[in-house]
C-alpha cells in the first residue's frame, strides 16, 4: 500500500471516530437542548442563528481559497509561499471580521424586527441570540486559516480532538440548561458564543508549536495576493448562491409558516449535519490529497481519487439513510420528547436523508476544479443554478406549497447542478464521461434499483409507533439489508480488494 493510500485511511479512520463519538453526544445534545428550550425557543435560536451565517457569504469565499492554497504549496513542497499566504491570509479573516461587524449589525437587526415571526415577549432574548451569534461567527472567521492549516497538513488527530472537545462541552451547556432557572436561551447563545473561543485557542496554540511556517510575519507578496484576490472574486459569487439557497430556506418558512416549523426544519438540519459528517470525513482525508496530487502534476491520480471519494461517499451516506428513512418515525419517536415534536418533522427527516444522497457526490469534483485555480466558468454556472432556488421556494410557497416541498426543489436543483459540474471537470481537468459513468455512476443507478423496491417492502413489515426493542430490531435488519446492497451492488474487485487490504493490514498490525 502507497504511504499516501496509508495515510489517507489512517485519516478517515481518525476522522469516523471522531464522529462516532460526536454523533452520539449531538444526538442526546439535541433531545436535551429542545427538551429545555422548547419547540419555539429552539426555532428562534435556529432562525437567528441563520441570518448571522448569511453573512457567510463575504468568507465563503476565502475559505475555500485558503483550503485550496495552503495544500496546493504543501503539494508543490513551497514552504515560503505557504508563510507568505497564510499570513496574507490571516490579515484578510481580521479585516474581513471588522467588515461583518459593520455590516451584520444594522442587517441583522433590520431583519429581526422586519422579517421574522415571533412572540413579542421573546424579543429580547432574540437580540442578545443575535448580537452572541455574530460574536461567534466573528470568532470563526478568525479560527479558519488555522483549521485549514491542521487539514492541510493532514493532521486530523488534532482536529478530530478539538471537535471532540466541542463536542463534549455543547454537551455540557445541554445539561446545564436543564438546571438553570433564568432566560435559558440567553444562557444557551452565550455558552455557545465562549465555545468558538475556546476552539480558536485550541487552534492557534497547536499551529505555533506544531508548524513553523504557519503563523504570522509580515511578508507581502503582490503575485500571491492577486492569485488569493482573482480566485476569491469568481468563488464569492458561488458562495452567495450557496448560503443563500441554505439561510434562506430557514427565512421562507419563517415568513410563510412562523418559528414551530423552523423547529421541524431545525432537526431534520441536524439529521443532515450528522449524515453528511460521515461523507465530508472521507472528503476531507482526501481533499488535501487531491490538489497536492493535481499540484504535483499526477492528474491520473487527482482524477482517480475523486471518482473513488464521489462513490465511496455516496455509499456510506446510503448506507446510513436506508435505515433510518425506513424506520424514521418510530425513531424520531425515540429520539424526540414526545411533547416537543412538531408538524413536519418525520417528512423533513426523510427528505433531508435524500437531500444528503444527492448531495454526496459534489464536494469531490468541486475541489478537482477548484485544485485548477480556473474556476470563473464553474462558479457562475452552478451559481446561477444554485441562486435559482430562492425564487422558485418562494413563489412556490405563495402558491400554497407545503413547508416540506421547498426540500423537494433542493434536490432537483442539486441534481442538475451536479451535471453542469461533471460537464466542467470534463472540460478543464479531462474527466472521463465514460469512466465516472462506469465507475460511479452505473454503481449508483444499481444500489438505488434495488434499494427503492427493498425501502416499500420494509415499510409494509414495519409496525407504527413501535417500541425501542422492535424498532431497534427493523433498523439493524434494514441496515444490514442496505449494507449489502451496498457493498454487492456498489463496489467493484478492486474495491474490495482495498478495503480487505485495509483490514488485513490491521489485524496484523493493530497500532
Amino acid at each position: 500500500m502507497k504511504p499516501a493510500t496509508g495515510r489517507l485511511i489512517k485519516n478517515t479512520g481518525l476522522l469516523y471516530i471522531r464522529l462516532i463519538f460526536l454523533t452520539l453526544i449531538n444526538l442526546y445534545a439535541v433531545r436535551v437542548t429542545l427538551d429545555a428550550l422548547g419547540d419555539i425557543d429552539y426555532g428562534i435560536y435556529n432562525v437567528v442563528a441563520s441570518i448571522v451565517a448569511s453573512l457567510s457569504i463575504l468568507t465563503g469565499a476565502m475559505t475555500s481559497a485558503t483550503q485550496r492554497f495552503l495544500s496546493f504549496h504543501l503539494g508543490r513542497v513551497d514552504y515560503e509561499a505557504y508563510s507568505k499566504t497564510f499570513t496574507l491570509l490571516l490579515l484578510c479573516f481580521l479585516a474581513m471580521t471588522g467588515i461583518l461587524i459593520i455590516i451584520g449589525e444594522p442587517f441583522g437587526i433590520w431583519a429581526i424586527n422586519d422579517w421574522l415571526n415571533f412572540p413579542p415577549d421573546r424579543t429580547y432574548a432574540v437580540h442578545w441570540v443575535f448580537q452572541t451569534s455574530l460574536a461567534a461567527f466573528a470568532i470563526g472567521l478568525i479560527t479558519i486559516p488555522y483549521t485549514s492549516s491542521i487539514v492541510a497538513n493532514e493532521k486530523m488527530h488534532a482536529f478530530a480532538l478539538f471537535s471532540i472537545v466541542e463536542g463534549v462541552l455543547k454537551l455540557l451547556i445541554a445539561i446545564m440548561l436543564v438546571h438553570y432557572g433564568g432566560d435559558r436561551l440567553i444562557l444557551y447563545s452565550i455558552l455557545t458564543m465562549i465555545i468558538s473561543i475556546v476552539v480558536l485557542a485550541m487552534s492557534v496554540m497547536y499551529c505555533h508549536s506544531s508548524f513553523k511556517y504557519c503563523r504570522y510575519v509580515w511578508k507581502w507578496d503582490k503575485s500571491i495576493f492577486s492569485q488569493l484576490y482573482k480566485y476569491t472574486g469568481w468563488n464569492l459569487f458561488g458562495s452567495v448562491s450557496s448560503i443563500l439557497a441554505t439561510q434562506g430556506q430557514n427565512i421562507l418558512l419563517n415568513i410563510f409558516f412562523g418559528p414551530i416549523v423552523n423547529a421541524s426544519k431545525a432537526i431534520a438540519d441536524r439529521i443532515q449535519h450528522v449524515i453528511n459528517g460521515f461523507s465530508v470525513n472521507l472528503y476531507m482525508a482526501a481533499s488535501p490529497q487531491i490538489i497536492k496530487s493535481y499540484a504535483a502534476n499526477d492528474h491520473d491520480r487527482a482524477l482517480n481519487l475523486v471518482m473513488k471519494t464521489s462513490k465511496m461517499s455516496f455509499l456510506l451516506i446510503f448506507v446510513l439513510s436506508f435505515p433510518l428513512f425506513c424506520n424514521t418515525e418510530n425513531l424520531l419517536g425515540i429520539w424526540i420528547v414526545k411533547s416537543t415534536e412538531t408538524p413536519y418533522m418525520t417528512v423533513f427527516a426523510r427528505l433531508i436523508l435524500l437531500y444528503c444522497i444527492a448531495l454526496s457526490l459534489e464536494p469531490p469534483i468541486s475541489r478537482i476544479i477548484q485544485a485548477t485555480g480556473n474556476i470563473r466558468k464553474y462558479q457562475i454556472s452552478v451559481g446561477v443554478i444554485t441562486l435559482s432556488f430562492i425564487p422558485i421556494a418562494a413563489l412556490a410557497l405563495w402558491l400554497g406549497a407545503s413547508a416540506p416541498s421547498t426540500v423537494v426543489i433542493q434536490i432537483t436543483i442539486i441534481v442538475i447542478a451536479q451535471v453542469v459540474r461533471i460537464v466542467i471537470a470534463h472540460g478543464q481537468v479531462g474527466l472521463s464521461y465514460r469512466s465516472y459513468t462506469s465507475h460511479v455512476i452505473i454503481p449508483i443507478i444499481k444500489t438505488m434499483a434495488v434499494a427503492i423496491p427493498s425501502y416499500f417492502i420494509l415499510e409494509s413489515l414495519t409496525t407504527e409507533s413501535a417500541g425501542f426493542w422492535i424498532t431497534l430490531f427493523y433498523t439493524i435488519a434494514a441496515g444490514a439489508w442496505g449494507l449489502a446492497i451496498g457493498a454487492v451492488l456498489g463496489l467493484d474487485g478492486s474495491d474490495r480488494r482495498l478495503i480487505l487490504e485495509m483490514i488485513t493490514k490491521k489485524i496484523k498490525h493493530p497500532h
